[in-house]
């Protein structure tokens, strides 16, 4: 996602323990990228699977040294509620991280 070429790049980074499979937690990650790329604050999640909301209060957070805007999901599952929480952070513009002086 090169913004010279038209595209952005970052990263996602998930902390959680979940009750939901990978192709769930990255569907769910991909959300959270089109809604941090579309500026959505909140959608709705519905799945065979898993249920709730998927929100964003435009926090900038770190782990570690690495940055990005925050994303929480709340939901519902057959094994019980579960919460993911994603940090988007794109360095298109070199501002997510120290590394990157793009």
């Amino acid at each position: 996602m090169l913004e010279h070429k038209g595209m952005r790049w970052g990263y996602v980074f998930l902390k959680s323990p979940t009750h939901l499979d990978k192709d769930d937690v990255f569907d769910v990650m991909r959300d959270a990228v089109e809604m941090y790329l579309d500026g959505e604050r909140e959608r709705d999640l519905k799945e065979s699977f898993y249920e709730g909301k998927l929100y964003t209060q435009n926090k900038y957070e770190l782990i570690g040294a690495l940055g990005g805007q925050r994303f929480d999901a709340e939901i519902e599952t057959n094994k019980g509620k579960d919460m993911l929480t994603f940090l988007v952070s794109e360095q298109t513009s070199g501002m997510g991280s120290f590394i990157s002086p793009n």
